[in-house]
């Protein structure tokens, strides 16, 4: 047997003090690596401390329940009682709950759909997904696929349906839309729903409507009372809009189908004229933007023959023009509406994220 010399024992004791020390850094490393529990256990703890902050600032108290009269309802700090961000990849499964009514007009109930993720820890966001259908069609069937599929992510999702121009002008339809994210918000404990994290999306027509509840997030502008809870405030804290930009004073550059549509559901035409400007400017989230709004993600398609990608350009604009954040992402080769979602889905989850 051949006998270790001084120079072979210095090589085996260098040789087991490397392995020594491998073994103790990934012991070591398996510790510091951060779980998935740990991440969505500090990212509610850092969004509590920003919270506390806020309303150390604004001289509040930073008690754990705080009444938030901006939202209308009883809003809990308490890091425990919100879920984390929401999954960039489809982890849960989902609960729907069809035909719910939040209000009744003339007798006909005004109904939303629920899709809530099952197995999230804490209250979730909540999307108001408003359908298009240049508000003269549409329904929240149509939009059941994206909403089911936005759900599986994590958030849930609430779909709108609404009076059509056929049934009621302008603005019957905001007033609906109001009334049903009252609901939701006088609700929001029975569908494991975060008040406060409340975001609006619309397709076309639909992002009219989700553009209008982002920037009359203040007061009564619009507001209707519509299904009651008038308690609450019918805000949102984010809105995500696909080809529905809508900016009143370059309405001329609107297809004729559009302003064909935007003359039905105001109840006067000829859209654009001096005659009918006082009854199309209200309908144009451009007349209400000012500091206080929320922020804004604009999607769009660069064949939009129906909405002009100018119409978007616009919109980020203005409210930019007023400090407040847009977003906007044009997409090569795609038209109006048709997988807009599905190609910007990452950049819309981040939007929450952020703005959660």
């Amino acid at each position: 047997m051949e006998q270790l010399t001084p120079t072979n024992k210095n090589k085996t004791k260098i040789i087991i003090l490397v392995v020594l020390l491998l073994i103790i850094a990934g012991t070591a490393a398996a510790f510091f690596i951060p779980s998935k529990d740990e991440i969505i256990k500090n990212y509610k703890e850092e969004r509590l401390k920003e919270k506390l902050e806020q309303k150390a600032n604004q001289g509040e108290s930073p008690d754990i329940q705080n009444t938030d009269e901006s939202n209308g309802g009883t809003s809990s700090n308490d890091s425990e009682m919100v879920s984390g961000p929401i999954s960039f990849t489809e982890d849960y499964t989902v609960t729907t709950k069809k035909d719910v009514v939040y209000g009744t007009v003339d007798g006909t109930s005004l109904k939303i759909d629920i899709y809530t993720p099952n197995g999230v820890s804490g209250a979730t966001p909540a999307i108001m997904y408003i359908h298009g259908g240049g508000f003269r069609g549409g329904s929240k069937n149509g939009v059941a696929d994206d909403s089911l599929m936005l759900a599986k992510h994590g958030v849930a999702v609430v779909a709108v349906d609404y009076r059509l121009s056929g049934v009621a002008e302008f603005p019957a339809q905001i007033h609906d839309v109001k009334g049903a994210t009252r609901f939701i918000k006088a609700n929001a404990s029975t569908y494991n729903i975060d008040p406060n994290r409340i975001f609006s999306l619309g397709e076309s027509a639909g992002g009219v409507l989700a553009s209008l509840l982002g920037v009359t997030k203040t007061g009564t502008t619009l507001e209707g009372t519509i299904g009651g809870n008038t308690s609450y405030n019918s805000g949102v804290v984010g809105v995500i809009n696909i080809s529905g930009s809508y900016v009143a004073s370059i309405v001329d550059t609107m297809s004729g189908g559009i302003k064909n549509a935007i003359s039905a559901v105001v109840g006067c035409s000829p859209v654009p004229s001096g005659e009918c400007e006082s009854e199309y400017e209200p309908l144009s989230p451009e007349t209400y933007i000012d500091s206080t709004d929320a922020p804004f993600i604009i999607l769009h398609g660069d064949k939009d023959g129906s909405v002009p990608t100018v119409q978007a350009e616009t919109l980020q604009d203005k409210l930019q023009a007023k400090g407040i954040s847009a977003e906007l992402h044009v997409a090569p080769d795609l038209a109006h509406v048709g997988g807009l979602l599905a190609r910007y889905l990452d950049e819309v989850i981040s939007f929450i994220n952020a703005n959660s």
